[in-house]
Parts: structure tokens; C-alpha cells; sequence
């Protein structure tokens, strides 16, 4: 079990002293906190998806992508988002709080990895990598959106696309391997990546 663990966080860890080393002005104990905001978000997330997840019946594949939407999209990123306004900002450049933000949505990515090793989930490996990177990519933007807030520059686009994103991800990756449609989730891990350097000019723009 433990070597499990171990396996699922080493990227987390990995990730969490190279910006320790690299971030001027990186607060260790911030770090912690924000990957420990990501790992409590996990619980309330589990318990709304088991509840809201149970009353939607897809009958379809738009009824599926809805689904995703609303359950991986929605509620997934409004639980981070919310656990992010614990993340201390004061005399936190917003670099900082976008590196923090990442580690938080990586803490929960490696946590949610952790989960499919244990159930024997197919294609792990691929899994282990793709997830961790969209959960990276959206606690990004949902920072982004929570420093808009704390800063007085509200951009509600940040959050839109984390949702939205997280939700055609799970949509696309559910087709599994053996299907075309499974690798247009890289299509839109790419297009987030590319949407958290947007958002956060933005935000660093408007500052």
C-alpha cells in the first residue's frame, strides 16, 4: 500500500521542490498548505459526485457529455475553487498564487491516481499522466479566478473553462484506448495548457 502511495505522489513531490528551488519568493509552508487544500477537497467532491452523479441518467452521448460536465466539471472545480480562498494571498504575487494553485490541483490529481491503482483501473499508466495534468491545468485557472476575486479584478472566464474542460476531458478519456475519440482528451489537455498561460496574462495584466 504504501509503496502505491508513493508511486502516485512522487510527481507531486518532484514537482513541489523544483518550484521550491526555481520560484523566488516560493513559501514552503504555503506550498504544503495548498496541496493540503487539494487533498481535503477530495472528500466533499467524492460525496456530491456519489450523490448528484446517482440522479443523472444519461441516455445518449450528449447526455453523457452533460453529465461529465456537470459532475467532473462543476462540482469537482467549484470544491477546488472554494478550498482555494483558504490559500493565505496576502503579499502573494499572483505568479506565486498560480504556482500554488497548481500544486493543489496536482495534490488532488495524485490523490485521484491513487484511487484508480487501488480499484485496478485499465490503462493506469496513461491515466496516471493525463489526469494529473488536466487537474494541474484546471486548479490553475481556478486560482486564477480565486486571485481575480481577492484582487478586485473579477474574470469569470478562468473558472468557465476549467469547468468545461474538466468535463469534455472525462468525456473524451471515458471512450478508453481502443477508440479515436480517447485521444481527443490531449486535444484538450493541450488547449488547457495553453488556456492557463492566456488567463494568467490577463490577470497579470490587469494588475
Amino acid at each position: 500500500m504504501w509503496v502505491y502511495i508513493a508511486l502516485c505522489f512522487i510527481p507531486l513531490i518532484a514537482m513541489f521542490i523544483c518550484i521550491a528551488l526555481l520560484a523566488k519568493g516560493f513559501k514552503v509552508w504555503k506550498g504544503l498548505v495548498a496541496c493540503l487544500l487539494g487533498l481535503a477537497a477530495v472528500i466533499p467532491i467524492a460525496i456530491m459526485q456519489m450523490f448528484v452523479g446517482g440522479l443523472l441518467s444519461a441516455k445518449n452521448l450528449l447526455g453523457v457529455l452533460i453529465s461529465a460536465i456537470i459532475v467532473n466539471g462543476l462540482i469537482e472545480e467549484s470544491i477546488k475553487m472554494l478550498f482555494l480562498f483558504l490559500l493565505p494571498s496576502k503579499n502573494t504575487r499572483e505568479s506565486l498564487f498560480f504556482l500554488y494553485s497548481m500544486l493543489s490541483g496536482m495534490a488532488l490529481g495524485c490523490c485521484e491516481t491513487l484511487f484508480y491503482l487501488i480499484s485496478g483501473f485499465d490503462s493506469l499508466g496513461l491515466r496516471m499522466i493525463t489526469a494529473v495534468i488536466i487537474h494541474i491545468a484546471c486548479g490553475a485557472l481556478d486560482g486564477l479566478f480565486v486571485y481575480g476575486i481577492k484582487t478586485k479584478k473579477l474574470n469569470f472566464s478562468p473558472f468557465f473553462f476549467s469547468v468545461m474542460l474538466h468535463g469534455i476531458y472525462n468525456y473524451f478519456a471515458g471512450f478508453g484506448q481502443n477508440s479515436l475519440y480517447f485521444y481527443l482528451s490531449f486535444a484538450v489537455i493541450l488547449f488547457g495548457i495553453i488556456e492557463c498561460r492566456v488567463q494568467y496574462i490577463k490577470i497579470r495584466d490587469s494588475l
